[in-house]
């Protein structure tokens, strides 16, 4: 509890007026690699499907070959409930000759907005290694060895020697989405239209140089700039991401990664009736999870 002695500052007249406490936050990142979506009870489940991939040749007279479809794994998760609250003496709300001590809706909104970026991130963060994040083949995000469910082949999205961003990583990535495989083992159709880096300088310059010039960047040759003949995505930096040289790209319309409301921040207050304390607390649900992977291809460089 902020007691009158925390805040003894602003009982006495002769600061300044700006403490500077102004929150100059960014626009919301996680919606550029999650969808949103709500859910009405605790827990949301899901499955794939997949049918015959081929006809079979039949001779004179033969009877017609049957086959059934493939239903995957169900997968299940379950949302996570966030909390937090402050409370104020009532003496420290009447003394305060500055009006900055009850500041529980910024504070507060504040605290949901960050709690909804640095969770979102760390999907982006688990990516490679699976650790709290896995598909439905319970694998990484990004992972060199995908499992399909109705043929014995394996899928990378996630290169066997990780290459830093460049033309040469970009590259990479994009003839990874070229050989995507659906779960028969046969090419399926998916092509990124969004590159998401981390919060680094060097690389978001680098990421403008790829695909915003006509010309190779990095060579003395000046040869015309394949990259850019292929792919022009939107580039998205994320603040919240821990690292600063792992970077992605995935296709906007069928990534299968969600940011699930179960409950929107619900902000309450009242007074303590023993102690006359003003209590402020905000509460919310949500669910962060990805069911498939296919959308995405991703590098890790050191």
């Amino acid at each position: 509890m902020l007691v009158q002695g925390a805040f003894n500052l602003l009982f006495r007249p002769g600061l300044r007026d700006d403490f500077l406490d102004e929150l100059n936050e960014f626009e919301p990142e996680y919606t550029a690699f999650l969808k949103q979506s709500t859910m009405d009870g605790p827990e949301i489940a899901a499955s794939i499907i997949t049918g015959p991939a081929r006809l079979f040749e039949i001779g004179d007279g033969e009877p017609t070959p049957y086959d059934t479809p493939k239903m995957g794994p169900k997968v299940m998760g379950v949302d996570k409930e966030f909390a937090l609250g402050f409370a104020l003496t009532r003496k420290t709300v009447e003394d305060d000759q500055y009006n900055k001590a009850n500041q529980s809706a910024k504070w507060l909104g504040h605290a949901v907005n960050m709690t909804k970026e640095y969770r979102s991130a760390q999907l982006i963060d688990d990516a490679f290694n699976g650790t709290n994040f896995k598909g439905i083949d319970n694998k990484s995000l990004c992972n060199t060895a995908h499992t399909l469910i109705n043929s014995d082949s394996t899928v990378a999205n996630r290169p066997s020697t990780e290459v830093g961003l460049s033309i040469a990583g970009i590259t990479t990535l994009l003839n990874l989405f070229q050989l995507c495989k659906d779960e028969n083992g046969d090419p399926y159709k998916v092509w990124p239209d969004t590159l998401l880096i981390g919060n680094d300088a060097t690389n978001y310059q680098r990421a403008l140089q790829i695909f915003g010039t006509d010309k190779e960047p990095f060579t003395a040759e000046n040869q015309d700039n394949a990259i850019k003949k292929r792919i022009q995505p939107k580039i998205e930096m994320n603040h919240y991401m821990t690292s600063t040289t792992a970077y992605f790209l995935f296709d906007s319309k069928k990534n299968d990664c969600h940011f699930v409301t179960r409950r929107a921040p619900l902000f309450e207050d009242d007074f303590d009736f023993n102690t006359g304390a003003a209590l402020y607390k905000v509460s919310m649900r949500f669910l962060i999870w990805f069911v498939h992977w296919r959308a995405w291809a991703g590098c890790n460089p050191s």
